[in-house]
C-alpha cells in the first residue's frame, strides 16, 4: 500500500475507534453536483393523523446556506430560519432564527452554534424582557435539529455514499414550552435501515424504517418511524418519526407537497405575499 493509502487506513482506523462521534460518516460523500441551488421544497408538517397542519418551505439559497419559511396561514406570525451547511460533517453548525417581517424582511432572535471541537451545541435566545442562554453535548456525528423539520436532513441525503445500505445521524430539540425544563436537549441517536424501493404520494422513492434511541425519551409514543427519499435526488418526500418537534404537537409527519427550480425570485416573492394586503 502506498503512503496515501497508509494515511487512508489510519484515519479510518481514528474514526472506528472514535465511535459514536464519528463512526457513520462513512455513510456520506460530497457530490457537488447533487446541489440543486435555488430549488425551494414545499412540505406540510402535520401530526400522523394530519391534524394541526403548518407549511414548510425550504430554500437552497447557496451551496452551504438554506432558508426556510414556517407559516400556518398568510398574515399570522411566520418563522424564517437561516442555516449554514457542513459538508465535511453533514451537518448544519450554524442556525438563526428568527420571524418574518411585511416586505421580506425578517428579525433574527435566536442563535444556535456547534463547537465542534468541545462537541457542544449552544443557543442564545434574545427575548425582550430577558435572554436565555442553554448547551448540550452532541455526541454524534452527523446530526441535526428535530425541529429545523428535517431541513438540514433533506439536503444532506443527497450525498448519501450508498442509499441502499442504511445511515445513521443524530438528533437535538429545542423544545419551546417554557414549562418543560431544559429548552436544548441531546435526543439520541437515528438508524435508517433500508426497507425498499416504493411508490410514496405519486414519487418513486427509497424507504428506511428508523429506529433508535432518539425514540426512547419522555415525548416519544412509539420506537419506530418511516423515511421516504426521492429516488432520483434524494431529498425527503415523506418522514413519520414516533416523536413531536413542537409543543402542542402528539408526534410527526412531513410531506413534500411540490419542488421549484424558481429560484431567488419566486422565494422572494413567497415571503413578501405573507403580509401583502393584510
Amino acid at each position: 500500500m502506498n503512503n496515501l493509502g497508509n494515511l487512508f487506513a489510519a484515519y479510518i482506523a481514528l474514526t472506528a475507534i472514535a465511535g459514536g462521534a464519528f463512526g457513520a460518516m462513512t455513510d456520506w460523500s460530497y457530490q457537488p453536483e447533487r446541489n440543486h441551488v435555488g430549488r425551494i421544497y414545499y412540505y406540510e408538517r402535520t401530526n400522523s393523523d394530519g391534524t394541526s397542519d403548518e407549511r414548510v418551505t425550504m430554500f437552497r439559497r447557496s451551496e452551504t446556506n438554506i432558508e426556510v419559511y414556517k407559516e400556518n396561514g398568510l398574515c399570522q406570525n411566520a418563522a424564517l430560519v437561516i442555516a449554514e451547511l457542513d459538508f465535511e460533517t453533514f451537518s448544519a453548525p450554524v442556525i438563526t432564527g428568527g420571524a418574518l417581517l411585511p416586505d421580506a424582511e425578517h428579525l433574527e432572535f435566536a442563535f444556535l452554534n456547534w463547537d465542534q471541537t468541545a462537541a457542544r451545541l449552544d443557543i442564545r435566545v434574545a427575548l425582550p424582557d430577558m435572554e436565555i442562554i442553554e448547551e448540550t453535548d452532541v455526541p454524534s456525528t452527523p446530526w441535526h435539529l428535530f425541529d429545523f423539520d428535517l431541513a438540514s436532513l433533506t439536503m444532506m441525503t443527497p450525498h448519501l455514499a450508498a442509499p441502499e445500505h442504511g445511515f445513521d445521524f443524530g438528533m437535538a430539540l429545542v423544545w419551546t414550552d417554557p414549562e418543560a425544563g431544559d429548552p436544548l436537549t441531546w435526543m439520541g441517536d437515528v438508524h435508517a435501515a433500508f426497507s425498499d424501493n416504493a411508490v410514496r404520494i405519486g414519487y418513486q422513492t427509497r424507504h428506511y424504517q428508523l429506529t433508535g434511541s432518539a425514540f426512547t425519551g419522555d415525548r416519544a409514543v412509539g420506537s419506530a418511524g418511516d423515511l421516504w427519499l426521492d429516488a432520483a435526488d434524494g431529498h425527503v418526500v415523506e418522514a413519520i418519526f414516533p416523536a413531536p418537534n413542537h409543543a402542542g404537537y402528539t408526534d410527526f409527519r412531513l410531506r413534500l407537497q411540490n419542488v421549484s427550480d424558481g429560484g431567488a425570485t419566486e422565494w422572494d416573492a413567497l415571503l413578501r405575499a405573507h403580509f401583502e394586503g393584510c
